[in-house]
């Protein structure tokens, strides 16, 4: 009986100290494996890092998978832009520390790239660069614009709706990856309804095409004041500015409403996006007519609804973060085939069969060092990681991990990127246009009320969250200990008095 108590206690410190964790990283090798190493970044979040030797059915590879339980209360995954506007491009690293500095409360400890982006080589075609993509040589912008290409939620605002048809033939589904504020997540295709009406003139219902998305032709999109801060249109753009007397946030659900202040023509100089303003671009005879006849001081009432499909509409309408991305590669555990044999650096993220999720970069492009998946083995080799569900995420040059080093304080690239650094070697970061962070909550001093009249007291501080790479309990040994010792004690104790 007593070997069977201190079984128990050892289990119960163990588990509590972070030694068992059910992580889905399996302990077997994979396929020409040659080196694994795991870090604890935070309590209960690793990094392993797995070495895929030449000989492997893979390549050679280098990968790093970040996994952690996004349910826990004192951890919180954010997708985030570099900037104040959606196309503003920053790299992962620098957006980790701009968000640190942004939320004292919190302590990014690891983030990879998020969506990709529309590319002035293919779909933002610039005034007479003569680009073309998929068929369309027609000219959609001023000046390259950098948007986000999927459906994107920063924290609780809508910043993006997905890619749509007026702006370029896209190959694939517009899918995306969204996480709810108690760390439930979902992967699916979902869509942004957005309809305008004109109290002023009756009320009458207007569906626009996109948000914050390129200021294509035969299309009405609305900008807000969290995307591009310029959208570049063209001269025949037919623009409606509107401004809002208060902070709006675009959400599920959300209705917005605003006065007309100014309205563009064609030829006439683009407006200017500032805070709390909104702006309907026009382009096409046909879209421009359906907004032609509203006027200066007219009041609009703008409503949004995020739908996805019968099976997941519900979470979808909780979801507070959305990354946009491309390909899933593993539904509901079953790995989906493709013929890619693209051998393609990427970041990955999914959820895991008990709901935890993993982020993993993976290298390429450098011979000797890291081939890069082959698009085609991803499916199979994420099933064996332990996805339940999983996409990519953008890839190539932007494929980027970064981590926080708690020794020196540093947010710290982790992969080795493809891209060349200025004198030709691999390994320079590229700038993205989101990411994603997990970050841990910083404890918090309970809130002291110090009576008058009474001489000053120091509070114990409050129990400190273990710095990265640290093993040690902290103050778990002070409030799981007793119970793990009492009930087993106590019980022990109650037998041996009925045995006496």
């Amino acid at each position: 009986m007593k070997k069977i108590i201190c079984l128990i206690i050892c289990l119960g410190v163990f588990a509590a100290c972070g030694i068992i964790s059910a992580f889905a990283i399996t302990d077997k090798t994979f396929d020409g494996e040659v080196a694994r190493t795991t870090e604890e970044l935070y309590k209960g979040v690793t990094c392993t890092h797995i070495t895929l030797g030449p000989d492997s059915k893979y390549g050679q590879q280098e990968i790093w998978v970040v996994e952690f339980d996004p349910t826990r209360a004192d951890l919180k995954v954010t997708v985030t832009g570099g900037g104040a506007y959606s196309n503003k491009l920053v790299t992962t690293v620098k957006t980790m520390s701009n968000y640190a500095d942004a939320n004292p409360g919190l302590q990014p400890i690891s983030a990879i790239n998020g969506d990709l982006w529309m590319v002035t080589y293919a779909h933002a075609r610039v005034v007479g660069s003569g680009t073309s993509y998929g068929g369309c040589k027609d000219e959609v912008v001023t000046h390259s614009l950098t948007v986000p290409r999927g459906l994107d939620m920063y924290d609780g605002e809508i910043i993006s709706s997905p890619h749509t048809s007026a702006e370029t033939p896209y190959e694939g589904a517009f899918d995306a990856f969204g996480i709810t504020p108690d760390g439930r997540t979902v992967l699916g295709t979902p869509t942004l309804k957005i309809n305008c009406k004109n109290l002023t003139q009756g009320g009458a219902e207007v569906k626009l095409t996109g948000l914050n998305r390129l200021p294509a032709n035969k299309a009405i999109m609305l900008y807000s004041d969290k995307g591009p801060e310029d959208n570049a249109a063209l001269d025949d753009a037919y623009e409606i500015v509107i401004d809002c007397d208060y902070d709006y946030c675009i959400k599920q659900g959300a209705v917005i409403k605003g006065k007309i202040t100014a309205i563009c023509k064609e030829g006439d100089e683009n407006p200017k996006m500032q805070p709390n303003r909104l702006i309907l671009t026009a382009r096409g005879d046909r879209y421009v007519a359906k907004v032609a006849d509203y006027k200066i001081g007219d009041e609009l009432e703008f409503s949004f609804e995020l739908k996805g499909t019968k099976t997941d509409n519900d979470i979808w309408q909780e979801v507070t973060n959305i990354v946009g991305g491309h390909i899933i590669l593993v539904r509901n555990g079953k790995a989906l085939g493709n013929g890619d044999a693209t051998k393609y650096p990427t970041s990955i993220i999914g959820n895991t069969a008990d709901g935890k999720i993993m982020f993993v970069t993976s290298d390429g492009r450098q011979p000797g060092y890291a081939q890069g998946l082959m698009i085609q083995d991803m499916p199979k080799f994420c099933v064996a990681l332990g996805y339940e569900n999983c996409f990519l995420l953008d890839g190539g040059g932007s494929a980027t991990m970064a981590n926080y080093n708690a020794e020196t304080g540093n947010y710290e690239l982790v992969n080795h990127p493809s891209d060349k650094k200025d004198d030709g070697t691999p390994g320079q970061i590229r700038t993205v246009v989101n990411s994603i962070i997990l970050s841990y909550v910083k404890p918090q001093p309970d809130p002291t009320e110090e009576p008058t009249d009474v001489p000053e007291v120091t509070a114990e501080p409050a129990p400190t969250a273990e710095p990265a790479g640290k093993k040690g309990c902290g103050s778990v040994f002070t409030s799981v200990i007793p119970v793990l010792v009492a009930v087993p004690v106590a019980l022990f104790m109650r037998k041996r008095k009925e045995t006496l």
